[in-house]
């Protein structure tokens, strides 16, 4: 249900339990490289992959909430498939790299 504080109650029991949470919120223009990163220019005008807000918080053992999920376009659904499931990991192809 809307405004039942699910959301809330996730925040609180992370914080409770000594983690940050990370929330990303969904919607139909979401791209995959929110979630896992791309290249960009640094300041040096090199070009290196800059992780996305999922890639930073699984590496930093961040609880997440996907937040509106059923928005999500199927290439993002299809991307954290494996994350979701059994496998419990992110492929990342553009550094050849599981996290």
């Amino acid at each position: 249900p809307t405004s039942a504080g699910k959301t809330t109650l996730v925040e609180y029991l992370a914080a409770r339990a000594g983690h940050r949470c990370v929330r990303i919120n969904n919607h139909e223009h979401t791209d995959v490289q929110e979630y896992t990163g791309s290249y960009a220019a640094d300041s040096d005008g090199r070009l290196s992959f800059r992780d996305g807000i999922l890639v930073q918080a699984l590496r930093r053992g961040h609880w997440v909430i996907l937040d509106e999920l059923n928005l999500a376009p199927s290439e993002v659904l299809e991307a954290l498939n494996r994350l979701l499931d059994d496998n419990r990991e992110l492929y990342l192809p553009e550094t050849d790299e599981t996290v």
